[in-house]
């Protein structure tokens, strides 16, 4: 391990680039990872370190200069998510940087974004086929059914048949909140035996069909704001709460070509720059 260290002193890049990953990844000094964790980092960063080098190299990035403004208000920013200045260098000290390699690394950084930024921008436009293309590959994402937002309260069947004591438990909480409905969620966090009473009954936005026949119908029968009689399914009795109706949403293409045309065009400038990093990469594999 002392050879390593050692190394690291002697490769502020590679210091760099570990202690982005062990703040990324498990909000940690790189000194402080466990084994495995500095393996996974250690790992990205010799690979991000190494494709920086390529990028850093190429024709493309031979004329990117980063403006020592642009340089300073990042560095600025970068000091800022830190408690304090002294935060800050105790955290490079952490790393095994200096002030003046991290600032180094810092602008190598910013021209590798620059250059990125530069392949990606030579990608203007998406094609309408490629838009409806994607329209009709995603028609539930644009054509969503009604959706009904829902909490719940449920108590497991004790008797098959002849009284049962979960059916009287479960009335008298009804009784209680048609007199108080806003106790819905302190009910069930209190009785209910779903699941989802430790979060007040919430069950989430759901679309028909998601429930048992019993319950569906009766939730997609309420009002907003409105709880149900109990309902019996199977093996227990529920009361439902219909928090929220969602109607149903129908978007032509027309007007889904605004959501549309960024996602594709941010998929085209990435595959831009994916297909221009392997001809580099190739290239100089052949060279």
């Amino acid at each position: 391990m002392q050879t390593e260290k050692q190394y690291k002193k002697n490769n502020p890049r590679l210091s760099f680039h570990l202690m982005k990953f062990a703040v990324q990844d498990f909000k940690k000094n790189s000194s402080n990872l466990t084994e495995d964790e500095y393996s996974q980092v250690l790992q990205n960063a010799n690979e991000e370190m190494l494709l920086h080098q390529v990028i850093l190299t190429s024709e493309e990035a031979c004329c990117v200069v980063i403006p020592e403004s642009i340089l300073l208000k990042t560095l600025r920013a970068v000091i800022a998510e830190y408690p304090s200045n002294e935060a800050f260098y105790e955290m490079l000290d952490a790393n095994q940087l200096s002030y003046e390699s991290y600032v180094l690394a810092l602008h190598n950084d910013l021209r590798v974004e620059t250059v990125l930024g530069k392949i990606a921008s030579s990608v203007q436009t998406v094609a309408s086929s490629e838009m409806l293309r994607y329209y009709k590959n995603h028609y539930t994402f644009f054509n969503r059914p009604e959706q009904r937002n829902a909490s719940l309260i449920q108590i497991f069947a004790v008797a098959s048949t002849g009284f049962d004591p979960a059916l009287t438990a479960i009335t008298k909480i009804h009784e209680r909140l048609l007199h108080h409905p806003k106790n819905f969620a302190v009910e069930a966090k209190s009785h209910s035996e779903c699941d989802t009473g430790e979060d007040g009954g919430k069950l989430g936005t759901l679309a028909a069909g998601e429930l048992c026949n019993e319950l569906n119908t009766t939730l997609f029968s309420l009002d907003t704001g409105k709880i149900s009689q109990v309902v019996e399914s199977a093996n227990a009795y529920h009361i439902l709460k219909c928090n929220a109706i969602y109607p149903a949403v129908k978007i032509p293409f027309e007007k889904a070509t605004a959501q549309i045309l960024p996602r594709l065009l941010r998929k085209k400038q990435l595959n831009a720059c994916r297909v221009w990093l392997q001809n580099i990469v190739q290239g100089n594999e052949q060279g």
